[in-house]
C-alpha cells in the first residue's frame, strides 16, 4: 500500500503535537510536585502521621518553640530525624527548627550538655526539654511540658502513712510520679503538721488513701482550702474509708462499707474477684481519655448523700462497675473473696460508683470551675498496677482535668500493626522440617523426573 506525501505530512504533525503535549504535561506536573507538598498516609494505624492529641498540641502554641537538633549529616538515622521534624513542621509554623552538627559545634554541645547523635532540645522561654528516642510520643511529650506553666505544684499531702512519690515499693507511686514529671508537672510533698499552710501556688492537693486519722486541725486545712476553691484528687480505700468522713460530708458523698467484688476478673485470669474491672466511663473528658479497660484493686463504692448539696455541685459517676458486681459488706481477704456470694438484704448490688467527679462554679470566678475526683482505689496508679491495661492513661487524664490543663491531653504510643508473627511449637517444628527435608525432598524429585524425561527421550 502507497502512503502518500499528505498521510506522511499528517502523521509527523500528529507526533510532532504529542510529543509536545509530553513535555507540556512533565513541565506541568514537576511544577505541581514543587509547589504541592501532599503527603498520605495509608499505613494500618497512620503509623507515618501524627495523632490528633499531637495535633491539638501544636494548636495550643501560641508563642514560638525553639526546636536545637544535634545530628551529624553522615548519621545514620539522619533521615528519620529530619522525617520526626517535619510531621510537626507541616501542621505548625510556631517551631524554630535548627539542625546542629555536633562535630562543629563542641560549645553547643557543652551548654546543653548533649549526650548522643540525634538528641533534640526543646526550649520555650526558660523551659527546656531533651529529647532521646524518635519517637512522638516523646516529642510531643516534651512539647506539652515546655508549654505547661510551671509555677503552679501538685501538692501530695502526707504524714498519715499515704502512698508516697518517692516509694519504688509495689504499693509507692513513684512510677507515677516520674510520668507526671515527664508532663511537666511540678511536684511536692507536704506534711500538714510541719508546714500546716497550703501554698498559693498549688494547682491540685492530692490525699493518696491514708491510713491513720487526721488531727481535726488538719482536715481544717482541707476543709478551708475546699472552701476557698481548691482542687483535690481523693483516692481512698476500703480501710480508710473513716478517716477523712468529715471531709466527706462537706462534698456531699459517702463510701458503702465494705469491698466492691467482681466476678468478671476472670476475664483478664484474675481469680482474685476484689479486682474490678471498668469498661463503663461517663461521657466526660476525663473518660473520653481512656481508651480500653482499667483495674481497680479492692476497691470502695462512692454514693452521693440523699439530702440536697447547698453548695450546688454537680456530680457525675466516672468509673461504673459491671451489672453483676457488689459490695460484699463483710471483710475480706484473697481466700475468703473466692468464696463470696452476694447476699440480698446485706451487700449492695451493682452496678455501683467507684469514682465520682464533683464541680461547681467557683466563689470568686463562676466561669471557672472548682474539681474535686474521688476514687475508691488508690492501687491502680500504684507501681504494682499503673502499668496495667488503660490505669496510668485515668491517672493522667484525672491530674489534667484536675489541673484545668484540658488540652494536655495523653499521646498514644502508635505501634505496627501485623509486624510480629507468633508460632507455636508445633508450627514452627512444621516449618523447620519442612525446610530441612520436604522442600529439598520436592526438589530432588523434580530433577529426578526431568533427568528422567530426558533420558527416555
Amino acid at each position: 500500500m502507497k502512503v502518500s506525501t499528505q498521510s506522511q505530512l499528517r502523521f509527523r504533525l500528529q507526533q510532532v503535537a504529542f510529543y509536545v503535549l509530553l513535555v507540556m504535561a512533565i513541565v506541568l506536573l514537576s511544577k505541581l510536585a514543587i509547589t504541592t507538598n501532599q503527603t498520605y498516609d495509608l499505613t494500618a494505624n497512620n503509623q507515618h502521621s501524627l495523632s490528633d492529641s499531637s495535633l491539638k498540641i501544636l494548636q495550643t502554641l501560641n508563642t514560638p518553640v525553639a526546636v536545637s537538633v544535634f545530628v551529624s549529616p553522615d548519621y545514620e538515622y539522619y533521615s528519620a530525624v529530619t522525617e520526626l521534624i517535619n510531621r510537626y513542621q507541616q501542621h505548625t509554623e510556631k517551631l524554630n527548627v535548627k539542625f546542629i552538627d555536633p562535630a562543629f559545634a563542641p560549645e553547643k554541645v557543652r551548654q546543653f550538655n548533649i549526650q548522643q547523635q540525634g538528641e533534640i532540645v526543646i526550649q520555650k522561654d526558660s523551659n527546656s526539654e531533651h529529647v532521646f528516642d524518635l519517637s512522638e510520643q516523646s516529642f510531643t511529650n516534651a512539647l506539652i511540658s515546655v508549654a505547661r506553666k510551671q509555677h503552679d505544684w501538685i501538692v501530695f499531702i502526707s504524714g498519715h502513712g499515704e502512698r508516697s512519690i518517692d516509694d519504688n515499693s509495689d504499693f509507692g507511686l513513684s512510677t507515677w510520679h516520674k510520668n507526671l514529671q515527664s508532663k511537666g508537672f511540678k511536684i511536692r510533698s507536704q506534711n500538714l503538721v510541719g508546714t500546716p499552710q497550703i501554698p498559693l501556688n498549688t494547682k491540685l492537693v492530692v490525699i493518696a488513701s491514708p491510713e491513720k486519722p487526721w488531727l481535726a486541725g488538719e482536715i481544717n486545712i482541707i476543709k478551708q482550702y475546699l472552701q476557698n476553691g481548691g482542687n483535690i484528687l481523693w483516692l481512698n480505700d476500703p480501710s480508710s474509708s473513716a478517716f477523712l468522713r468529715p471531709l466527706a460530708e462537706q462534698l456531699g458523698i459517702e463510701f458503702i462499707p465494705g469491698t466492691v467484688l467482681d466476678p468478671n476478673a476472670k476475664m483478664l485470669g484474675l481469680d482474685d474477684p476484689r479486682f474490678v474491672l471498668i469498661t463503663d466511663y461517663a461521657n466526660h473528658p476525663v473518660g473520653l481519655a481512656v481508651k480500653s479497660v482499667t483495674l481497680l484493686a479492692e476497691g470502695s463504692a462512692i454514693q452521693q448523700l440523699n439530702e440536697t448539696s447547698k453548695d450546688e455541685w454537680h456530680y457525675t459517676n466516672l468509673l461504673n462497675s459491671q451489672p453483676d458486681a457488689w459490695v460484699e459488706s463483710h471483710r475480706t481477704d484473697e481466700s475468703t473473696a473466692k468464696t463470696q456470694t452476694f447476699n440480698e438484704g446485706k451487700d449492695v448490688h451493682g452496678p455501683v460508683s467507684l469514682g465520682m467527679l464533683i464541680e461547681r462554679a467557683k466563689p470568686e470566678n463562676t466561669d471557672k470551675f472548682q474539681r474535686i475526683a474521688v476514687i475508691g482505689d488508690a492501687d491502680f496508679v500504684a507501681n504494682s498496677y499503673v502499668g496495667n491495661v488503660a490505669n496510668l492513661d485515668l491517672g493522667m487524664a484525672l491530674i489534667n482535668w484536675l489541673a484545668e490543663d484540658d488540652t494536655f491531653l495523653s499521646i498514644p504510643v502508635k505501634t505496627s500493626i501485623g509486624t510480629q508473627l507468633t508460632l507455636s511449637n508445633t508450627q514452627s517444628l512444621i516449618i523447620g522440617f519442612g525446610f530441612l527435608f520436604v522442600l529439598p525432598g520436592v526438589l530432588l524429585l523434580i530433577g529426578f523426573l526431568l533427568w528422567w524425561r530426558r533420558r527416555r527421550r
